[in-house]
């Protein structure tokens, strides 16, 4: 079970203490929940591009000036690319299961030379937040929540995400 494995990655690495940025190179599962999360519901859930020239993609003509539209909650999903696509296994981010994955089928925050320029930023906090949080609390979603994702300029949950927030206890913590 994801949690189960986050906590224990969590409690070996930080031994109670509070996550620093130091930390995040050991938290590697913590890293993959991240990816995974943002792989199934990317905040920049589609982007668009413009043909700086004539060209051609996949035996289509794309003039230039073509505008493509480029809907990464699709594209992260197609089962071309993605094991059991709407799974949650953060175990696809292992180095060994994504080598072969080609660069721009992952594009949460964009890709190329307009990616999103707070990406790395954005990735520190989220492993710092899920760090902390999942050191000291387990998140339960309130039982019966209808979760239904919402595309508006960002991708969000329609009904938002009502939580049920279990405090871990000290022997939660030492791995019992």
């Amino acid at each position: 079970m994801a949690q189960r494995r986050l906590e224990e990655e969590i409690d070996r690495v930080l031994q109670g203490r509070a996550p620093e940025y130091a930390d995040l190179v050991n938290l590697r599962y913590a890293r993959m929940v991240i990816d995974e999360s943002l792989r199934l519901y990317p905040p920049a859930w589609a982007f668009s591009r413009q043909a700086l020239s004539d060209d051609e993609l996949s035996g289509f003509h794309l003039p230039r000036g073509w505008l493509a539209f480029i809907i990464a909650y699709v594209l992260q999903r197609l089962p071309a690319f993605w094991e059991d696509p709407d799974a949650f296994d953060p175990d696809r981010f292992l180095p060994e299961r994504s080598a072969a994955r080609p660069k721009f089928v992952y594009v949460p925050f964009g890709a190329g030379p307009r990616q999103c320029i707070g990406n790395h930023f954005a990735l520190i906090e989220a492993h710092l937040i899920v760090a902390t949080l999942a050191q000291r609390y387990r998140l339960h979603l309130v039982p019966q929540h209808k979760v239904e994702p919402w595309a508006l300029i960002t991708l969000r949950p329609r009904f938002g995400m009502p939580m049920v927030i279990e405090r871990r206890t000290a022997t939660t913590n030492s791995g019992s």
